[in-house]
């Protein structure tokens, strides 16, 4: 029978147990050596596909600390395991949330439970193929050992958290700051922008400085109270119902609409616009913007695209890059600054790559000269 977890519960318990460990000098809460090692070396592993095994591994420890009656093996409610529950739902909803506000020290994942340990199996079990078998198999080993001495007494699962975060808290913080030059001349921000245009690095730089015009825009018109959520641009569009990849509401409720845009980093084609136009109308959007980054697949396909943009029952806004800086020619130096703040600002709260972050920070800070 699957167990219930509280997720309010579990993020308090989270934060609290989180600022207790890094506010504190001890590093030992559980006596047992090979469990800590375990620990370690699935938290601080850095080759490439072994981040799943930390969300899974914090989070389950988490699931156990507040309400041990879960099975610490399990990965969803269907497991036939006692005590089985939705681990992967609680990875999302609130381990994710505190990572961000945490520096990423896991990796900075959107959606943990898209890897296929998650979604392939219904609990953890020594036979499943993984490109890092050995570390799978110590993740496991210390999962069966939290359950098993949790059910002696031998091991208060309170403990297991305090010593998995603070083996996550040796770790480096991933998430970028950015120092920012304080007067800079529009032809210079164009340059550095246009340079960072020319990597696509699947979109996101796109989307990031798209979020930015706009919330320069926002900010040059006293507007800020208006929030603005930039989606990643991997996020499937069925597993989001986000209307568009950069999303503009009236407060940070996300309640009202302003504005919507789709970043296409690829030559586009009229069906992208077909499905722009419907998920303006889906959220009753009166406009709806357009990013194309590369164009159009061809000269055919743009004008297939003018005419549905034509037929459209909203206004479908076409834009490319250059339209899109080069508003911020009418947005002084204050809101040119704002832009370079909030470009840096979207690509940490989207999790972008490491090198799209970084390559900001050097275009940005080489400003200062």
């Amino acid at each position: 029978m699957s167990k219930e977890i509280n997720y309010d519960d579990a993020e308090q318990l989270l934060r609290e147990t989180w600022r207790e460990v890094t506010d504190s000098d001890e590093s030992s809460y559980v006596d047992q050596y090979v469990l800590k090692q375990g620990l370690r070396q699935v938290i601080s592993a850095d080759k490439y596909g072994t981040r799943t095994f930390k969300y899974i591994l914090l989070t389950n420890v988490l699931a156990k600390a507040v309400n041990p009656e879960v099975n610490a093996l399990a990965l969803k409610d269907s497991s036939e395991l006692k005590g089985s529950f939705n681990s992967g739902g609680l990875a999302t909803d609130v381990v994710t949330d505190w990572e961000k506000d945490n520096g990423e020290r896991l990796g900075g994942s959107n959606e943990p439970r898209t890897n296929s340990v998650y979604y392939r199996q219904a609990e953890l079990n020594t036979d499943y193929e993984v490109r890092n078998d050995d570390l799978y198999q110590t993740m496991i080993r210390v999962l069966s050992e939290l359950e098993e001495q949790t059910a002696s007494g031998d091991l208060d699962p309170m403990d297991m958290l305090r010593q998995t975060l603070y083996e996550v808290s040796r770790l480096e913080p991933t998430t970028v700051s950015y120092t920012n030059p304080p007067d800079v001349s529009y032809l210079e921000l164009e340059e550095i922008v246009r340079e960072y245009l020319t990597e696509s690095s699947t979109g996101e730089r796109l989307a990031a400085v798209t979020a930015g015009v706009l919330d320069a825009q926002y900010f040059f018109a006293d507007r800020d109270e208006v929030y603005i959520k930039v989606e990643h641009v991997n996020v499937a569009d069925e597993n989001s119902n986000a209307a568009g990849d950069v999303e503009v509401f009236e407060t940070d409720a996300e309640e009202d609409h302003l504005l919507a845009a789709e970043v296409k980093d690829k030559p586009a084609t009229k069906t992208d616009i077909q499905h722009s136009i419907a998920a303006g109308r889906e959220h009753e959007l009166d406009e709806y913007l357009f990013i194309a980054g590369q164009g159009f697949r061809s000269d055919d396909e743009y004008e297939r695209a003018l005419d549905a943009i034509e037929d459209a029952e909203i206004e479908l806004v076409l834009l490319t890059p250059e339209d899109l800086y080069s508003s911020l020619k009418f947005q002084r130096r204050a809101g040119r600054r704002r832009f370079r703040e909030s470009v840096g600002e979207f690509l940490n709260d989207m999790r972008a790559q490491e090198d799209s972050k970084n390559s900001w920070k050097e275009l940005i800070e080489s400003l200062d000269g």
